[in-house]
């Protein structure tokens, strides 16, 4: 696992980290033309912000498995990020993440964790926004659509989880949400965009919905709006005309301009100790990034 610069310009005033999910036989972000659009097209339309690719053997164990493997993932997520933001001129830029599929739900799962720890908490007050494409959100009603997940990786009928055994598997997953709604409520302010799917995905010779708009309808977010194209190709553009595309890179152009930087005369502002209660808080707003924000804590008003 690890995290590939895409473009880093020295003026970047933001991080926008890109997270996959599973990709079937494609490379990530790049479409069957070959097209790696991170670099290709969004560089265009974000030219002061530095493209970060996370990347990580996606597997459907990586996501359904009773060991909970998407924590490690979650939290090789987050330290990747810290990593690349040690330096002094990059720890105080705001994060964008865009993530596909599952990939989203690492995203979730990786902000909840680190809201639980002390120092790494600290990232989340930094998070413009997060924009989902084709992101699932199970409960326990609606679980039984995961197995189009299985579909999808070519596991054979009777290999595929159902019942007790499903929900064994997912436990990890049907956890996520409610976890990062609670973590929204108790005063997170970035924002989360989401789309779906309008066109049906070939998965194990059938033509499915993996995610369709119910289970791509996030906790604490918008109605997520639908795109014309299937599931894996909500990662993958060709062209800055696409319609599709605008809608997406609209978004992470609209959450960059509001990311503000001082003045260097002015100095950066230091925020020590600001507290979130609910959607009160004192301090700097998250997400306007204009200096540190130091030992902020997240509770219930």
């Amino acid at each position: 696992m690890s995290i590939r610069v895409v473009r880093e310009p020295a003026n970047a005033k933001a991080d926008i980290v890109l997270v996959h999910g599973l990709l079937g036989d494609q490379a990530p972000w790049t479409s069957e033309a070959g097209l790696f659009w991170p670099e290709k097209l969004l560089a265009a339309k974000a030219g002061d912000g530095c493209i970060l690719s996370f990347e990580y053997d996606a597997t459907i164990s990586s996501f359904f498995d009773e060991d909970a493997e998407i924590n490690d993932i979650s939290g090789d997520l987050i330290n990747e990020v810290m990593d690349h933001r040690l330096e002094k001129d990059k720890e105080e830029r705001a994060l964008i993440f865009v993530a596909h599929g599952l990939g989203g739900t690492v995203v979730e799962n990786a902000l909840v964790r680190a809201a639980q720890h002390p120092k790494k908490r600290e990232l989340i007050g930094y998070v413009q926004g997060i924009l989902l494409l084709g992101t699932p959100h199970f409960q326990d009603s609606s679980l039984s659509a995961a197995t189009k997940y299985f579909q999808f990786a070519n596991i054979p009928d009777s290999e595929i989880p159902a019942g007790s055994d499903l929900k064994e598997k997912a436990h990890q997953l049907i956890s996520i949400p409610p976890a990062f709604s609670a973590l929204k409520q108790d005063g997170a302010e970035f924002e989360i965009e989401g789309f779906y799917a309008g066109v049906k995905t070939k998965a194990g010779g059938k033509d499915v919905k993996i995610v369709d708009e119910d289970l791509a309808r996030c906790p604490e977010a918008p109605p997520p709006e639908k795109l014309a194209r299937n599931q894996l190709r909500l990662s993958q553009y060709d062209a800055d005309d696409d319609k599709d595309f605008k809608k997406v890179v609209r978004v992470i152009v609209q959450w960059m301009s509001k990311i503000v930087i001082p003045e260097e005369e002015k100095g950066a502002q230091n925020v020590s100790n600001a507290t979130f209660s609910g959607s009160h808080n004192s301090g700097l707003q998250l997400g306007q990034n204009a200096g540190q924000l130091k030992g902020f804590s997240f509770r219930n008003g």
